[in-house]
């Protein structure tokens, strides 16, 4: 359990490189998304969007029992219409999985109990993660919404942020860039972009965070 779908990007193609799909496979995690870099769709659009009544991977749908083995496409996210069902499923855990080049190279562990499928994504259900500080540390933004507005457009979803200092000094753990926005740092590649620290610790923003190609978001079931 210490990797997830290995994938590389060439020429705008994403290519699934491995079959060990991490947590789809073992102790009864069941994925419900699996988000791509780099294919103009926002990540959060597509996590609150309700699936289609005939799921296919074509229309961006995660069937049922459906792994990644094999998978090539960068055209959609992959979402499971078991999202729309959260508050049935009585969910004990929620993982959050950043990857790239077959390796694991971030997660956040979150408590599932007596979530939705929006207020899972908190500081407060937080069990565990990569990184040594964020349980200690305090949090200027920690939400699936993040720092969303629409006038002079900021779209920074699945956000972890430490604080904001003016955007030369900006720092946190996690960001979903689902827009380009007036900082530099959230300028690295075509949206979406998974920006994460690379180190034990919370970084600053424009000191090479980490890029990853992948993001899997997981449930364990009662």
């Amino acid at each position: 359990m210490q990797c997830i779908s290995g994938v590389f990007i060439s020429l705008g193609l994403v290519a699934v490189l491995t079959t060990d799909i991490g947590y789809g496979l073992e102790d009864n995690w069941q994925l419900l998304l699996h988000a791509v870099q780099g294919n103009g769709e926002s990540v959060l659009d597509a996590w609150n969007t309700k699936s289609p009544s005939q799921c296919t991977p074509n229309n961006g749908c995660l069937p049922s029992g459906f792994t990644l083995d094999h998978w090539r496409d960068n055209a959609k996210h992959l979402r499971s219409p078991l999202i729309d069902q959260w508050e049935s499923l009585s969910i004990k855990k929620i993982r959050v999985e950043l990857g790239g080049q077959g390796k694991l190279l971030a997660f956040l562990e979150f408590d599932g109990n007596g979530s939705n499928n929006e207020d899972w994504f908190s500081k407060s259900r937080l069990l565990n993660s990569s990184w040594s500080d964020l349980k200690t540390s305090s949090t200027n933004i920690f939400s699936l919404k993040g720092h969303d507005r629409d006038s002079n457009p900021v779209k920074r979803h699945f956000f972890v942020n430490k604080r904001y200092a003016g955007c030369p000094n900006d720092v946190g753990w996690l960001v979903v860039i689902d827009k380009t926005d007036v900082c530099s740092w959230s300028k690295k590649g075509t949206i979406p972009v998974f920006l994460y620290s690379n180190g034990p610790q919370a970084v600053n923003w424009n000191q090479s965070p980490g890029v990853a190609d992948v993001m899997n978001v997981y449930i364990k079931a009662l």
